[in-house]
């Protein structure tokens, strides 16, 4: 068994891409994609302070239901995306998906001869992709937990250019988005950077 992440250029059709323009300053990830009658469904985790509001104003080919005052569950009904076909067709299964800027990145997990049909299904469609890692599955113990505030602040710093050279954003204007001191961002910040590199880098708590 491999587990696989890939990073890929968004499709033009893709609905992910719709979805986050519409679900600005939320989090969103998906947790699992499928296929019915030809047809893409997908499963998407959605996180914000106004939850009952992103709800409200998901588009028609959604369904929401949240799960706690901060987090939904969104399905989407119709996910009109050839990459994510090329992915299921090549008979990896999605387990994650998330959108970095206009790129996707996936996780799929797989074994060696639906790697490389998937190897040769992205080939084919001509999208620009990069294999980020392909390896055993890590065990998730060794896996540090985000939080859902670090997420948040570590989104919106990378939108805002914060990590950007130069920055496009100040520490203290970053702050006084959140409403909070420079030296209690400052420390979220590196909490959540260094959750994430443990992340990358597959090391223990």
């Amino acid at each position: 068994m491999l587990e696989v992440q890939i990073k890929t250029s968004l499709p033009e059709s893709c609905v992910l891409g719709a979805l986050d323009e519409i679900l600005t300053h939320a989090i969103m990830e998906v947790e699992g994609l499928t296929e019915v009658n030809d047809e893409i469904k997908g499963l998407l985790s959605v996180r914000a302070r106004k939850i009952e509001d992103i709800i409200e104003n998901l588009p028609s080919y959604c369904e929401g239901i949240s799960v706690s005052s901060k987090e939904a569950k969104v399905l989407v009904k119709e996910h009109t995306c050839l990459l994510a076909h090329s992915i299921i067709a090549s008979g990896c299964l999605i387990t994650k998906a998330n959108l970095d800027g206009r790129k996707i990145i996936w996780n799929v997990v797989c074994d060696y001869d639906s790697f490389l049909r998937l190897m040769r299904n992205l080939e084919e469609t001509e999208v620009e992709f990069e294999i980020l890692y392909k390896g055993r599955p890590i065990e998730s113990g060794r896996k540090s937990k985000i939080t859902y505030r670090e997420e948040e602040i570590l989104k919106i710093a990378l939108e805002k250019g914060f990590f950007d050279f130069p920055k496009q954003i100040k520490l203290e204007e970053l702050a006084e988005i959140f409403g909070i001191a420079p030296s209690t961002l400052s420390e979220i910040l590196r909490r959540g950077q260094k959750k994430v590199l443990k992340n990358y880098f597959g090391l223990g708590t």
